[in-house]
């Protein structure tokens, strides 16, 4: 298959492609207590979503992608997590990976999509202990890492090579690693987000990412594809990867919690709960909380946009903004998770009922380390006096 042949003929827009998510709501609904017990999702979501393109959302066109903006991956995301906070994890990581992969020099990104387009990747950012040794023509690489959501799903990986001198991403195909089966977790179980070994796997030099090129936009498959997010440094549209999932789970547990409450009483005065005037305002503020995340999360998203295709970065206390209200937003819906199954009653902590998923899935998500609010605050607010920013 030539380059050319995979290019797509027409690019589905942003309704078509949500309206493709909703309708795998009812099974994603069906099979998320399956992939909790699991703890991975189930071969069929993955066929859905492969069949529904949403791994091609942010992919370049070059390569038979769609390359869509982010505020599309945003709403597919979103919509897909109020049915299943592990499937809308998944499908974010899936359609923002092949984004990333869209970043390596072009010789990396043929040999990822050499045999198809419907190609997914997982990523590997944290390592219990590593070893990177340069040999002729590229890489050694020795250690495990953790936290590779959807592993058993992807063809490629994405792993960070964490230490004082080097922080680049080397792009290794599944057949040189091993996948440890020690994902036992109370949140975010069905992500599937195991350890991975390497043992002296080789990575050629043509499949590392400088970490300086990520952090100023200047990527060589950014440069050769001229996606506009490409020519921004990578966290600004990066952070905005899990938010949306989040506030789709947070969506998804209001439902739950609203009719949960349908004909049901209270157990000493068998007043219905949906006569309570404090369930009605509890409610309502938990919608109330979800809808201002969402606008946050689409204005900060059209700013993303509009800076991609400036071409040029935003003033550094924009990025910080842009960067706050990311983790503000995770935080916010953290707190309406916890205020929902506050006002749901006892009934919602039995394992047949979502709302439980929901806020563990949800607690679990905020723990992300991309979305601590202390330091974002903190980098923000010393932004702000003008302070120099802190070294991470």
């Amino acid at each position: 298959m030539t380059l050319n042949q995979m290019q797509v003929e027409r690019v589905p827009n942003q309704a078509e492609l949500v309206a493709r998510a909703e309708a795998l709501l009812p099974g994603l609904h069906e099979r998320a207590r399956v992939a909790e017990e699991s703890r991975r999702l189930s071969d069929d979501t993955v066929r859905e979503f492969r069949a529904a393109e949403f791994h091609k959302i942010l992919q370049p066109r070059r390569f038979g992608g769609f390359e869509l903006g982010f505020d599309t991956a945003a709403e597919v995301i979103r919509t897909l997590a109020t049915a299943c906070g592990s499937s809308g994890w998944v499908a974010n990581l899936f359609i923002v990976h092949n984004w990333q992969i869209g970043l390596f020099p072009i010789r990396a990104q043929e040999e990822y999509w050499a045999d198809s387009s419907d190609q997914v990747c997982s990523t590997a950012s944290f390592a219990t202990h590593s070893e990177m040794k340069e040999v002729d023509g590229g890489f050694r690489l020795s250690g495990r890492w953790k936290f590779s959501s959807g592993c058993d799903f992807a063809g490629w990986f994405i792993i960070l090579k964490p230490s004082p001198t080097c922080m680049d991403w080397l792009l290794v195909p599944r057949g040189d690693l091993d996948i440890v089966d020690d994902w036992f977790v109370s949140g975010l179980s069905g992500t599937g987000s195991k350890d991975l070994i390497l043992d002296d796997v080789f990575v050629p030099e043509h499949r590392r990412l400088p970490i300086m090129d990520l952090a100023t936009g200047n990527t060589p498959g950014g440069k050769a594809h001229g996606i506009p997010l490409a020519r921004l440094p990578f966290v600004l549209p990066a952070v905005w990867g899990i938010p949306p999932a989040l506030v789709g789970m947070a969506n998804g547990m209001a439902e739950a919690v609203r009719r949960t409450l349908i004909g049901k009483k209270a157990l000493f005065s068998g007043e219905l709960q949906t006569e309570r005037v404090a369930n009605q305002m509890k409610l309502t503020e938990a919608l109330t909380d979800i809808h201002a995340a969402e606008l946050i999360m689409r204005h900060r998203l059209t700013e993303l946009m509009r800076w991609g295709e400036a071409g040029e970065a935003p003033s550094t206390l924009d990025a910080l903004s842009s960067q706050r209200d990311a983790s503000y937003v995770s935080r916010l819906m953290g707190k309406v998770a916890n205020n929902l199954a506050l006002m749901s009653g006892a009934t919602s902590i039995n394992l047949s009922n979502p709302i439980q998923r929901y806020q563990r899935d949800i607690n679990a998500g905020v723990t992300h380390v991309s979305l601590v609010w202390e330091e974002a605050a903190e980098n923000y607010g010393r932004a702000l006096w003008e302070l120099p920013g802190k070294a991470r």
